[in-house]
């Protein structure tokens, strides 16, 4: 029962890096932000440690036909999603996502197309990475995966006790830093954002280019074959997919952490304490 109990340990821990991960870099790569992604102030996004949990006790044993997993990895993550994202804003009257500029989102908390991505990823965390997880563990002596929980688990602790003390306002320094590391990261992204444009523009008016768009012949076939075929006739599947926030959305009555833009500077830090002081 114990490696079992260990077992499931580091399965949330392996889904909440790899999920903090995909976040990172998904936001470099979609809206060339830098983001602090996640709850805690390490590399860990526990809802997805969580989401992986619910697929294997839920789904994984249990369902088999891809469609069904996909289905019900949509229904259980939108659950938790939803129920994680209520239970935070109720107890630190603060966010660390906001849908509410997506398109079919529901109350800012859960959003039609995030929730296709958690079902396809159901699918995969039941039918690969659950799989391979285990036949991992059934190499591992029972010994080593002890020691690695309880290394891992006391790093966790760690963790959880800095970030709830920092909700508190207790820790400034770390904030500091967050803010510092974030912002910096930023400047990297614009930076390499502005050079991938500049690469772009080149090869757009470059002559090489031209000729492979006017004069590829399997294309102008294509064309002439299927005039019907344009963007424009998909353009509400476009912009589903595309589903670029729309800023007039967002929500104003409460902190949403996680961006540069909303980590607080040492000066916000040092007002706030100010103003606590002088209201004493």
């Amino acid at each position: 029962m114990l490696v079992k109990i260990c077992q499931y340990f580091l399965i949330f821990l392996i889904f909440s890096v790899l999920g903090w991960v995909t976040e990172t870099l998904l936001y470099l790569i979609r809206d060339g932000k830098a983001v602090k992604r996640g709850f805690l102030f390490g590399p860990l996004c526990p809802i997805y440690g969580f989401a992986a949990l619910i697929c294997n006790f839920l789904i994984y044993g249990i369902l088999d036909n891809v469609v069904y997993i996909a289905l019900a990895g949509f229904l259980l993550t939108g659950v938790l999603e939803y129920l994680t994202h209520f239970t935070m804003e109720k107890l630190f009257h603060a966010m660390w996502w906001d849908y509410s500029d997506r398109k079919f989102n529901v109350n800012g908390r859960i959003y039609l197309k995030g929730l296709l991505f958690f079902a396809a990823g159901s699918v995969l965390i039941v039918k690969v990475f659950l799989p391979l997880l285990y036949d991992l563990f059934a190499l591992m002596p029972e010994k080593l995966i002890y020691s690695i929980s309880f290394a891992l688990y006391t790093v966790l602790i760690c963790d959880l006790a800095t970030t709830f003390a920092d909700l508190k306002d207790t820790i400034k320094t770390l904030k500091s830093f967050q803010h510092t590391a974030v912002t910096e990261l930023q400047k990297g992204v614009d930076h390499t954002a502005e050079q991938i444009e500049s690469i772009k523009t080149t090869i757009s008016e470059s002559e090489v280019y031209r000729k492979a768009i006017s004069e590829n012949r399997r294309l102008i076939e294509f064309k002439r074959n299927h005039p019907a075929i344009t963007l424009l006739n998909y353009k509400y599947l476009m912009s589903m997919i595309g589903d670029r926030p729309d800023n007039n959305k967002k929500r104003k009555d409460i902190k949403l952490y996680g961006t540069a833009d909303t980590i607080p500077d040492e000066n916000d830090v040092d007002k706030k304490d100010e103003s606590e002081d002088d209201n004493k």
